[in-house]
């Protein structure tokens, strides 16, 4: 196995790890019966928490190098910060919940479009540019949209479902090609 492809898997395991946190949030919006700022803010601050000791856990388990492990970094500490702050404004309502989503999202979205950009390794890059393009999505959409409760919580539960769900997905794909190496065969003529 090629340094590369353990690389590959190592971060395939990290963002199966990572999607974890991420359906559970999904999942306890999705069947939540009060989509209030209050349950938005809870679920927030349990994935925020749960989610930075993951990322800050990948760093050395992938081993994370270079870009890659400075953004890391500054999501792992953004998103702890942002669960922190959602904690400490259980009471501040609608606006807490849209000010914590959007700019955590804003900063995650950026540092996840910023390692793929400077990635080297074109099959991680996608997968980094894919995740920040939809966090990106996410804060522009809870910035710049109104929202009330229900809608500003049933955004940010689509959008952990979606990130879980490619997650999944691209943690399957990266440790599968592992497991499938690209066979070369020759197709030359004898002259």
């Amino acid at each position: 196995m090629t340094e590369t492809a353990s690389t590959h898997s190592k971060l395939g395991n990290a963002f199966i790890l990572r999607a974890i946190p991420t359906l559970i949030a999904a999942i306890v919006i999705t069947f939540s019966g009060n989509h209030g700022a209050v349950i938005g803010l809870v679920v927030f601050v349990g994935f925020a928490f749960l989610v930075a000791p993951v990322l800050l856990l990948s760093i050395p388990m992938v081993p994370l190098t270079g870009i890659t492990r400075i953004t890391t970094g500054i999501q792992a500490i953004s998103t702890v910060s942002a669960g922190a702050v959602a904690a400490a404004t259980l009471t501040g309502g609608l606006p807490a919940l849209v000010l914590v989503i959007s700019i955590w999202a804003a900063i995650t979205a950026a540092m996840e479009l910023y390692a793929g950009y400077r990635s080297t390794d074109r099959v991680v890059a996608r997968e980094f540019l894919t995740l920040g393009a939809l966090t990106a999505l996410l804060a522009i959409v809870v910035g710049v949209i109104p929202m009330n409760d229900v809608y500003a919580v049933g955004i940010f539960g689509a959008y952990a479902m979606i990130i879980g769900l490619f997650l999944v997905i691209a943690g399957i794909s990266l440790r599968a090609g592992v497991a499938a190496p690209v066979a070369t065969t020759s197709t030359e003529k004898s002259a």
